[in-house]
């Protein structure tokens, strides 16, 4: 049996238990103790530090930021001794190993500060450190290895091209702000060139994460630095955003509320407002409220990525979208409407026909979240032309903010149709309930007395298709006709 180590803030620990990270659910241990050590670090990642050796040379760990390491490494931490009979290597790097079952723990070895403890390794010709800004040879002095690293990983997890990309590069590392611009540049054509006033924008927003998350480390004095260094002409603007910290509450939540008016693109102002407007009155701390807000935050940015994604301009054109309540024919019809125009058909009802996302279920905290996300991830993932049937919740929303997400997409294309019994709502209802056998009162009657009554469907329609008396084929005809008069391309098709 040999040994291996595994570092932790937690003390007293008894076993080791599988977690997420990167490469998997797994305990990471590694057999160098000096490893172990390092990692151990309150924070700190390819941004703020390098570590490697070439062969047995000692390890060579680089400070890349001002004042980085009094940030990564002020914190105690435990060293616990394990052994290595279940661990395997998957190639996750720095001579990390994984095992996917849990283990004990055989010893527990305390740090009081570890960095002090790395200043011993050095000592001992274990480590070698290079304080900033000195750095390696085969590191570029300007660190544009850091930029080539975030590029690869843009490319690789395809992530958007944008300011936020290379936002947390660029705040701990603003010389690279005209590299990025020409890479940006060089990647896509319509690539929005980032300027320096942007820095204090960013330097806000990550004094708002640093007061709602004391625990945590957002490297704010390094970015100061570094940026002051740069552009010494944004000082004064970067200490005013500093004052945030002594603010009361009241004001603290009114510059939040403006930092998400400014990043959230698709929802109005005033909806964001009144989001934010329930909190005046909240007795929390400003770090519970906020914490609560960006989780919200978090979610709309993944439903802004979600809804941002490019369509092609000929399915955005010649694609129709069915929506309505529950039995409003919207399957029946989508049926049709594909055999007639000769045109594939997606119901996001049906299970089976996107099992794939259907199998994301059990991601989401809500069914409605996760109805959005099957919306969006259908709508923008369409190649050519298609018929899309929606389930009767999929184009109603009763939080604003989702539903202003999800229209965002939708108004994109030209032909989402509304079926409707009749114009009068309570007529409506009331076909609705004997076509589906619905007993009035009921709760599956109250669900689609919301369905019927909810603005959301009338708001996003272009076309509406009162269905009263009228056959499938009857109604599949009038849509046709009434896209042959919006000179649908693939009208061509119909017989």
């Amino acid at each position: 049996m040999s040994y291996l180590y595994h570092g932790s803030s937690v003390s007293g620990l008894k076993r080791l238990e599988p977690h997420k990270s990167t490469h998997g659910t797994y305990v990471y241990a590694t057999p160098y103790k000096e490893l172990t050590i390092v990692f151990s670090g309150r924070a700190g990642g390819d941004m703020t530090y390098s570590l490697f050796r070439t062969n047995n040379e000692p390890w060579q760990l680089v400070e890349r930021v001002p004042n980085g390491f009094e940030a990564m490494f002020s914190n105690s931490a435990s060293i616990y001794t394990i052994d290595d009979s279940t661990f395997k290597d998957i190639n996750t790097g720095f001579s990390e190993v994984v095992s996917s079952e849990g283990v004990d723990i055989l010893k527990e070895e305390r740090i009081e500060n570890v960095y002090q403890e790395i200043i011993k390794l050095e000592q001992k010709g274990v480590i070698k450190i290079y304080h900033y800004p000195d750095k390696p040879h085969n590191i570029p002095v300007d660190d544009s290895d850091l930029l080539a690293k975030k590029v690869e990983k843009i490319k690789r997890d395809n992530i958007p091209l944008n300011y936020a990309a290379f936002e947390h590069l660029l705040f701990l590392h603003p010389n690279l702000l005209d590299k990025v611009n020409e890479i940006g540049k060089l990647m896509d054509e319509n690539f929005k060139p980032i300027a320096k006033e942007d820095l204090i924008g960013t330097y806000e927003k990550y004094i708002m994460l640093q007061m709602i998350n004391p625990d945590e480390e957002y490297f704010l004095k390094s970015g100061l630095t570094s940026i002051c260094e740069t552009y010494p002409e944004l000082a004064s603007s970067l200490e005013e955003k500093s004052l945030l910290f002594s603010k009361l509450k009241e004001e603290k939540l009114e510059a939040l509320k403006n930092i998400l008016v400014k990043d959230i693109k698709n929802i109005p102002p005033e909806i964001i407002e009144g989001y934010m407007s329930k909190y005046k009155a909240d007795e929390r701390s400003f770090s519970e409220i906020g914490k609560e807000v960006l989780a919200t935050y978090r979610k709309i940015n993944v439903a802004e990525t979600l809804v941002n994604k490019p369509v092609n301009e000929d399915v955005l054109k010649n694609s129709i979208l069915l929506i309505g309540p529950m039995g409003a024919g919207k399957t029946t019809v989508g049926r049709s409407l594909s055999s007639e125009l000769d045109m594939p058909r997606v119901s996001l009802d049906n299970k089976e026909m996107l099992q794939p996302l259907y199998q994301q279920r059990d991601k989401f905290n809500s069914f409605k979240e996760f109805e959005f996300f099957l919306t969006s991830s259908v709508l923008t993932g369409i190649e050519t032309p298609t018929v899309i049937d929606f389930g009767a919740g999929h184009s109603v929303y009763e939080d604003p903010i989702m539903f202003m997400e999800i229209k965002s997409l939708i108004n994109k294309f030209d032909n989402v149709v509304l079926l409707m019994p009749s114009e009068d709502k309570e007529v409506s209802l009331r076909k609705l309930s004997e076509l589906k056998g619905i007993e009035p009162n009921s709760d599956k009657y109250q669900t689609n007395k919301h369905f019927v009554e909810m603005p959301c469907n009338y708001e996003l329609a272009t076309i509406t298709e009162y269905t009263n008396g009228k056959t499938p084929d009857e109604i599949s005809a009038e849509i046709i006709s009434h896209l042959q008069n919006k000179d649908l391309e693939n009208i061509s098709h119909c017989r």
